[in-house]
């Protein structure tokens, strides 16, 4: 297949590339810029622009792009470091996914030719928090919380269009990335590295993850396999408390796992309120019941055997 990407350039997206050309379909990268080969398609979601001609090329898309939610590092984190959720900030990761829908729904509407299947790929903080409660599918959200509601609003709602055309849309709900080089990796790295490993607050709060690896397999799995459609729990089927998860990483470390617990109020005071609240104290115990049913293996089932990318 010809499959176009947005948010080619980023971590995940990379990784999806790459998977993608080794499992023999054909890539195209949507960029901002002049394009400078015959594998880019321009695209500007607050320009409403794109190349129409290119777009109808296409047999399927895989929709990643949007503002990144965390910071791009560890300093961003910092007060005054710009990765904290300001109201510029929040305006600018609602409306960079806002209008990115709402472009590709008036394409398809426009076009006599489009491509068939539509992969999305928004977090599982579009649930919201829900405990100790098992996470499918079919469960149903919990609003009032911010991810949520820009995962909704932004990556989903606007999906309906196109399904009504008959296209396969598959919205992926992605738990934690994990995976050398990134930003999560990287924070829980470091804090295990200073042997600060430790729950916080009573540390019962699930955490879902999935490795890159297994998240970019995923969106070529779902590509390929037509029984696949609408929401999709892209989530390792291991989700573990957190004090569990840092346990897991301090000892695939070999490091230290006694620190106290951290204060719920020092989270969200150290990264700000919002961002500490639904990125470290959410519970969202997430199982990609859809991928297990139609027999999607996982490299990485377990943290334990994320060893290499955490060292």
């Amino acid at each position: 297949m010809i499959v176009g990407v947005t948010g080619a350039s980023g971590f995940i997206g990379k990784n999806t590339i790459k998977i993608l050309k080794d499992s023999g379909h054909e890539v195209k990268r949507f960029v901002r810029r002049e394009v400078k080969s015959e594998d880019e398609i321009y695209w500007s979601p607050a320009k409403k622009e794109i190349d129409r001609e290119k777009f109808e090329e296409l047999d399927a898309i895989i929709h990643l792009a949007g503002e990144s939610i965390a910071p791009q590092d560890i300093l961003g984190f910092l007060p005054f470091a710009g990765g904290r959720w300001s109201k510029e900030r929040k305006s600018r990761i609602y409306w960079s996914r806002k209008w990115a829908s709402d472009l590709f729904v008036d394409t398809y509407k426009s076009s006599e030719k489009y491509p068939k299947i539509f992969i999305t790929a928004s977090g599982n903080d579009i649930y919201g928090d829900h405990g100790d409660e098992i996470v499918t599918e079919q469960t149903p959200f919990n609003r009032g919380q911010f991810l949520q509601m820009v995962a909704e609003e932004c990556w989903e709602e606007p999906l309906y269009e196109i399904e009504k055309m008959g296209v396969r849309v598959m919205k992926c709900r992605a738990g934690i990335v994990l995976g050398k080089g990134n930003i999560a990796t990287q924070i829980f790295t470091l804090i295990s590295k200073l042997n600060l490993s430790g729950p916080i607050g009573d540390g019962k709060q699930y955490f879902s993850w999935v490795s890159v690896y297994d998240m970019a397999e995923a969106f070529v799995f779902c590509l390929e396999n037509e029984k696949i459609k609408g929401a999709v729990n892209v989530t390792a089927p291991e989700p573990l408390q957190q004090k569990e998860f840092s346990r897991v990483i301090a000892k695939i470390m070999d490091k230290a796992f006694f620190a106290p617990p951290l204060p719920p109020i020092i989270m969200r005071l150290a990264v700000g309120w919002e961002l500490g609240e639904q990125l470290g104290l959410n519970s969202i115990r997430a199982i990609p019941q859809k991928l297990l049913k139609e027999g999607f293996q996982f490299k990485n089932p377990t943290l334990e055997t994320m060893k290499d990318d955490f060292n």
